[in-house]
């Protein structure tokens, strides 16, 4: 039985190394199917976003004040809204809470006056800038 194997050695590698070659051939001639490029294009949008209300109802020295400013007709969650240079009246601060469609200006004003700012909004973007939008008001606390 031993000299059965030794004699028969070389020929059952010789098998093996056939068997895989073959097989390493057929993987290297069957073809493959090209990966499908996907359509990362998306449009940009161009719905301009609604800030309401137009105007803020005034404020009394001393009194709280509470006013709710919504964002409307966005078509991804709001990420940040942020005020201009010019500031609230002290007192006053703005309030927003990522992901809500409205945010809040509120508190008790500590001074009288006209007092202008603008504030900005802007959407989450998706593989495109999110939608930007801008409010002037202005705020008066007699």
């Amino acid at each position: 039985m031993k000299d059965l194997m030794k004699n028969n050695k070389p020929f059952l590698l010789a098998i093996i190394v056939l068997i895989l070659l073959a097989s390493f051939a057929c993987k290297a001639l069957t073809p493959t199917a090209a990966a499908p490029t996907p359509d990362y294009i998306f449009p940009e949008v161009t719905t301009p976003l609604k800030i309401e209300p137009a105007s803020l109802p005034k404020g009394e020295l001393g009194v709280d004040y509470e006013v709710e400013i919504r964002v409307s007709d966005n078509i991804t969650p709001i990420n940040s809204v942020f005020l201009s240079e010019d500031t609230l009246p002290a007192g006053l601060e703005l309030v927003f809470v990522d992901g809500d469609d409205s945010f809040t200006i509120r508190g008790v004003p500590e001074e009288t006056g006209s007092f202008t700012f603008t504030v900005f909004v802007s959407c989450v973007g998706t593989m495109v800038s999110g939608q930007t939008g801008q409010m002037e008001y202005t705020l008066i606390v007699e």
